[in-house]
């Protein structure tokens, strides 16, 4: 019987890499992703919103498991598992869980949760835990019978895994501060018992434990980000070397120091590794963050730093805040992920630089988004072991292995069985020939001579040879004053003219056919610059990066086609902030397409590079013009894709008023004045009044004023009504804050009610009061009739105190303590432990416990008053 159960365990272990667990992937705001046929599909049925990590579980058939944002678990019907609430993770974590299975039992699940940097600052870290699932449980749904199991009473949020040198286990691996933390997980569970490698930068600042951790396929390296955000923002981007036998980490590379880097992550052969990171710029004394990079390493380079590639530079865009995840799929492909409806995907990053196809939201989640995470999984999935070349539609493809040397055997299924009995194979190298354009299924399963047998899954997409165009001509316009037939060209606007409307087709541009030919020598397709009119490049055209057609490409440049300034439109704008202002930019559209009846490629831009480049064109939506930018539209007009003029509209702005469309008001004492916004040429109001900025009226009923300055047109509404007898129902008094607030509530809303807090002297509109020092105030509000008043009392305690007894801030008391009858206060410091306290029949407290000075530090309180309200917060002591 005992060696029964040994031959079914030995059965079990030759099959635990299969693959298709990071089959489905949920993520981001109720997005979904589903890898199974080589495609990413996207998914709608998820239940998961989170503003970064997540991880998702699939069997080894590709079927849904279940999925996690780090704190609630759902099962493949989408619904809570029992007790699959509150694990230890965070949807605000960089990685905030990690699926691994048990080796031997197929039923049982380990789900890893790290830290969370904001839990540090609430005093309430969440350290380093696993819960367990028990898919034999809940009908085969799952339940959760282990929660919260601790490894690390502190952490950080990063987690990866891999599978162990003899693929019986697997490591599972997290960083805090300077040290790396490898747990075992074999059949007989987790081993709370880590093998620690104290190596690498020291992160002791809570804030900057933020940011991925990712082991290569092959379980050779580590790559770690730490997201440095505090004091300063700096870069952190280190490489390591991993033993898959032992759990050692050694060997430490700093090879970014740029950007503060986020994402991580290897491609499928373990050659390359990939980076998201947000540039650092100083600037004016201080440091800030502008465009996202996307950057790729080779690690097989004599000097791994030297060797970055910038894939992708995105632009500075308003609310991302960090750079986002990237994550590899089972399709061997690496995905990117920023809040959008779409991801970005790095389509062969097995290859160098710009060969590495990358194609900006190229994946459409359709009506969901992407935050800032994607789900990690136990890299080994994704190990690849085979070289495969020759993807074009009628190509005889190649399989290379990589591991000939400890390869036992091997059997190849292609997944395509119309190939007859091609459709198999033992050779160490094949080589297939399919029978048509799609996606493939390859299934290698190998027997190796030290290890585990195991399961490989490559998707292979062969290519329709490219349907394009062989010669186009890409016309630009000549705007250097010269017409010379000299100009900058955006190479990739061609690929629109190539491309017969296939929106998959990229392309690489070279100078001669022959290093198309070779794929070398790529020019830069941004901003180049033709040596004579009618110059030839040629263009690789591919939809697989390997599977292309050489395209020759005439560069004609237009003569006497630069309008200068061409003109300049009264625009009116819908708001002005500061210097910044706010305008729309289909006045201009419209302006010139009065002006170009004939043409609908009216494009608008920034700037005249923009223009000439076509980069950032602007949308038909509001444009904001900050307070140094120039208050310009630079417009190209084109037909056919080819410019035809390139000019600037100049843009005289009148400023939209800043006014209510309807005011209510009341008669006072049998008359009230209407007043329109000032500064206008022309004023007409209802009553027949001409010219005049304000009326009196003396009936009830509504007025109307419209007033105008050249050809903007505005329209205020005025309802006149009886004075009512308003009162204030209450006045909420939000104190003991930082940053106390006051509210005035009244029984009837009016519209021209103003309010004051400093005894009539300063009143605004708005009954709200912000930043409210402790005190006693009286309350007015004038009704326009009348004024009404109350006394209120704000309450408060110092934000620091000094007891250096130099007559300054020496005692920490209650503000105003004699209109708080018997209240209490406790001090704490920061382990909770009492160091005093004060009441109602006592002035404060001197610093001091059992007479002696405690240290400078920040301390807690709890004040507890007759009312029943308990307060809590915190104050800095400093000696």
């Amino acid at each position: 019987m005992r060696g029964l159960i040994a031959i079914l365990i030995f059965l079990f272990v030759t099959n635990v890499f299969c693959q298709r667990e990071a089959s489905n992937w949920y993520f981001g705001t109720f997005a979904g992703l589903n890898f199974n046929s080589g495609t990413p599909e996207p998914l709608f049925d998820g239940q998961i919103r989170t503003a970064e990590g997540c991880e998702a579980f699939s069997d080894s058939d590709g079927n849904l498991l279940f999925y996690t944002e780090g704190n609630s678990v759902w099962n493949r019907f989408h619904e809570v598992m029992p007790n699959g609430v509150g694990l230890g993770g965070s949807f605000s974590t960089t990685q905030s869980a990690l699926v691994v299975p048990n080796p031997v039992n197929p039923n049982i699940y380990y789900i890893f949760t790290p830290d969370d940097a904001l839990a540090y600052k609430l005093n309430s870290p969440n350290g380093f835990n696993y819960s367990i699932v028990n898919m034999s449980l809940d009908g085969g749904r799952g339940d959760i019978t282990t929660k919260n199991a601790n490894l690390l009473t502190e952490g950080s949020e990063k987690v990866s895994a891999v599978l162990g040198s003899t693929g019986d286990f697997y490591w599972v691996i997290t960083q805090f501060r300077n040290s790396f933390y490898a747990y075992r997980v074999d059949g007989t569970g987790v081993n709370s018992t880590p093998v620690v490698s104290t190596i690498g930068p020291m992160i002791d600042n809570m804030d900057n434990i933020r940011g991925a951790l990712k082991v290569s396929p092959n379980g050779e390296r580590i790559a770690i980000a730490h997201t440095i955000l505090s004091p300063t923002y700096a870069s952190s981007l280190y490489l390591f070397d991993f033993d898959t036998s032992t759990g050692i980490v050694s060997n430490p590379n700093d090879i970014g120091d740029q950007r503060v880097y986020y994402g991580v992550e290897f491609s499928s052969d373990s050659s390359k590794l990939y980076a998201s990171g947000k540039n650092i710029e100083t600037s004016g004394g201080g440091v800030s963050l502008n465009e996202v990079n996307i950057v790729q390493f080779d690690l097989d380079a004599a000097n791994i730093t030297a060797s970055e590639y910038i894939v992708q530079r995105f632009p500075d865009e308003v609310g991302v805040e960090i750079s986002g995840a990237l994550q590899i799929g089972i399709d061997k492909k690496i995905y990117h992920a920023v809040p959008n409806s779409n991801l970005s995907v790095i389509r062969t990053p097995n290859l160098n630089g710009i060969n590495c196809d990358f194609r900006l939201y190229g994946v459409d989640l359709g009506p969901r988004s992407s935050t800032y995470g994607l789900p990690p999984f136990i890299q080994s999935l994704f190990e690849t072991i085979v070289t495969i070349e020759n993807f074009c539609e009628g190509d005889t493809t190649t399989f290379t292995t990589d591991s000939s040397g400890d390869i036992a055997s091997v059997n190849w299924d292609f997944g395509d069985p119309f190939s007859g009995t091609a459709n198999f194979s033992n050779n160490l190298n094949p080589t297939h020939v399919f029978s048509r354009p799609g996606v493939y299924t390859v299934t290698i399963e190998v027997d190796f001579l030290s290890g585990p047998s195991k399961t490989f899954i490559e998707f292979v997409e062969i290519a329709e040879i490219p349907n394009v165009l062989n010669a186009v001509t890409l016309v630009q316009c000549d705007i250097d004053g010269a017409d010379d037939g000299i100009s900058s060209l955006n190479l990739t606007e061609a690929i629109a003219l190539y491309a017969n409307g296939n929106p998959d087709i990229g392309g690489l541009f070279f100078d001669n056919l022959s290093d198309a030919q070779n794929n070398i020598n790529q020019l830069d397709p941004l901003a180049y610059e033709n040596t004579v009119n009618g110059q030839v490049i040629y263009a690789r055209a591919f939809e697989n990066a390997e599977c292309f057609t050489i395209v020759e490409i005439i560069l004609e440049v237009q003569p006497l086609s630069d309008l200068g300034l061409y003109d300049s439109i009264t625009v009116c704008a819908d708001e002005e902030v500061g210097l910044a202002l706010i305008v729309d930019v289909t006045l201009a559209w419209d302006f010139l397409k009065n002006d170009f009846p004939s043409s609908d490629e009216i494009y608008l831009f920034s700037s005249e590079e923009d223009a000439l480049l076509e980069l950032n064109e602007l949308p038909l939506e509001d444009k904001v013009f900050g307070p140094f930018d120039e208050r310009a539209f630079y417009f190209r007009i084109e037909e056919d894709n080819a410019c035809e003029f390139i000019g600037k509209l100049d843009i005289d702005l009148v400023v939209v008023p800043d006014f209510e469309n309807t005011v209510t008001t009341a008669l006072c004492n049998g008359e009230i004045e209407l007043m329109a916004p000032e500064g206008y040429d022309n004023y007409e109001w209802s009553t027949n009044v001409v010219g005049q900025q304000n009326i009196v009226v003396e009936e009830l009923g509504q007025y109307t004023v419209t007033f105008s300055n050249s050809v903007c047109e505005f329209e205020q509404t005025f309802i006149v009504e009886n004075s009512s007898e308003n009162k204030i129902k209450k006045i909420d008094v939000l104190d003991f804050r930082r940053n106390n607030e006051v509210r005035i509530n009244m029984e009837v809303e009016q519209d021209d009610v103003v309010y004051s807090i400093d005894a009539g002297n300063t009143f605004q509109s708005s009954n709200f009061f912000k930043n409210v020092q402790p005190g006693i105030y009286d309350v007015f509000v004038d009704l326009g009739c009348s004024i009404l008043k109350e006394t209120i009392i704000v309450g408060g305690l110092a934000t620091f105190f000094t007891p250096n007894s130099d007559g300054f801030n020496d005692i920490w008391t209650l503000s105003n303590a004699e209109f708080f009858p018997n209240f209490n206060i406790s001090i704490f410091d920061r382990y909770g432990k009492y160091v005093g306290g004060f009441n109602n029949a006592q002035i404060g407290w001197d610093g001091n416990l059992n007479s002696s000075p405690v240290p400078s530090d920040d301390y807690w309180y709890k004040l507890e008053l007759e009312e029943g309200r308990t307060i809590t917060g915190y104050f800095a002591l400093k000696r």
